[in-house]
């Protein structure tokens, strides 16, 4: 049942902290884990580089396909039990991958974490769009991103500081149980929010709302544009980078660790610009089309160059922010009505987590087709014209984003505030 929640005494900007905090947990799982834990994972189960990405990948198939599901559930019974509810998930994905031994466990493990997770930013934009006055939509959303996104840059280099000391086991252990508190905490803190008005507009049927969804080109081309600006977190900052800037530069686990997570500290300072952008230029396509020019410029140069690290660094730096461009969204949930505005997100969403499925194992795969043979202490040696062939698949996802950005019909910031 609904719960009626007019009279919140919470705060909103308590409950968007919640979940953003819920969202900088999500983004520690899903990235600092198998960036630096690569080697660990294939020692302990027993698999190559394309195991690897498959394993990562596995997040990425629930998280990606349940992002239309989670958007209509809180949609119809509210973010408070299904955050809740997804917290927990999440916890006990990890946990049980920490369990085994077994790569289809853990495989099951991480499709657990991820289908906790695709809840996570849906249930944010709810928030956002439920409690916030419609101007505040463009620069929540970018704050979302930009403050989730802390997760990998101070949660890469704790985690590989923290396995120097202890098993990695442990480490994972530990966060795993620290998701129960949270559960708790999201509980505590989350309501629901149903006046007159929007109860009216949830009598828009199921079925409807998915096919004026899928029906939408103008949707088609926003969501896979968002496919293409993710691809460099998703397929470098959340799993190739640090093996990429341990064999192109010498470095260990914990410098290269920060190396790609310069990609995360680029979005935490890029997401605020563009909505600053956007107002100034009247226009939310253009700043959609600077970022994905300039996140393929620099992450071209970074694969094939492979410049002075100091550059490389900068560079990084610049693809982060330029990727950190969520105009997109804005413009996709001002198509609609806000009834069912977390039906849309979560479509939005699951299109850029698609970069993620279908990069990681392409990725690992086209390492491995490239690879020599060479072997060294057990483990598949790969050379850095393996990974640049490789990233050679995130490259192309680059430059079909710019083409896409200038297929997106255009708004002014004012326009794009959502229907009611």
């Amino acid at each position: 049942m609904r719960e009626q929640n007019c009279k919140c005494t919470v705060s909103p900007l308590i409950m968007w902290g919640v979940m953003l905090l819920f969202f900088f947990y999500q983004f520690i799982a899903r990235s600092s884990f198998p960036t630096i834990l690569t080697e660990q994972f294939m020692q302990h189960f027993g698999i190559d580089a394309a195991g690897v990405g498959i394993l990562a990948s596995c997040y990425y198939w629930t998280y990606t396909f349940m992002q239309v599901p989670a958007g209509i559930i809180a949609d119809k019974i509210g973010v408070r039990v299904t955050a809740t509810a997804a917290v927990v998930v999440c916890a006990s994905g990890i946990l049980l991958f920490t369990a085994t031994h077994n790569y289809i466990v853990a495989g099951i493990g991480e499709m657990m974490i991820g289908f906790g997770s695709s809840f996570v930013f849906v249930s944010s934009l709810k928030i956002i769009t439920d409690w916030f006055p419609p101007k505040d939509a463009p620069s929540k959303i970018s704050y979302t991103m930009s403050v989730a996104t802390l997760g990998p840059v101070l949660g890469g280099p704790i985690v590989s500081h923290l396995v120097k000391s202890t098993s990695w086991l442990t480490v994972m252990e530990i966060f795993g149980a620290l998701g129960f508190l949270l559960a708790i905490l999201v509980w505590a803190s989350v309501r629901n929010k149903e006046t007159h008005a929007s109860h009216q507009k949830e009598s828009i049927a199921l079925t409807k709302s998915l096919k004026m969804i899928v029906s939408s080109g103008e949707l088609w081309i926003l969501a896979l544009f968002t496919m293409m600006i993710y691809a460099p977190l998703s397929a470098f900052g959340d799993l190739w980078g640090v093996s990429f800037m341990k064999k192109a530069y010498n470095l260990d686990s914990r410098m290269a660790s920060i190396a790609s997570n310069m990609l995360y500290i680029g979005v935490v300072s890029g997401a605020p610009i563009f909505p600053v952008l956007a107002k100034r230029w009247n226009s939310c396509r253009k700043p959609m089309i600077l970022g994905i020019s300039m996140a393929a410029l620099c992450m071209g140069s970074v694969i094939y160059i492979t410049p002075p690290l100091k550059i490389t660094f900068f560079l990084l730096f610049l693809t982060g922010a330029s990727s950190s461009v969520m105009m997109s969204y804005t413009l996709a949930m001002a198509l609609f009505p806000k009834s069912i505005g977390g039906t849309v997100s979560g479509f939005v969403n699951m299109a850029s987590m698609i970069s993620g499925v279908v990069l990681m194992p392409t990725i690992g795969c086209l390492i491995k087709t490239s690879w020599n043979g060479a072997i060294e202490n057990g483990i598949d040696l790969y050379s850095l014209h393996d990974f640049k062939i490789g990233l050679t698949a995130l490259f192309i996802f680059l430059l079909a984003g710019i083409g896409l950005s200038l297929m997106a019909k255009d708004k002014t910031p004012e326009e794009a505030v959502g229907k009611d």
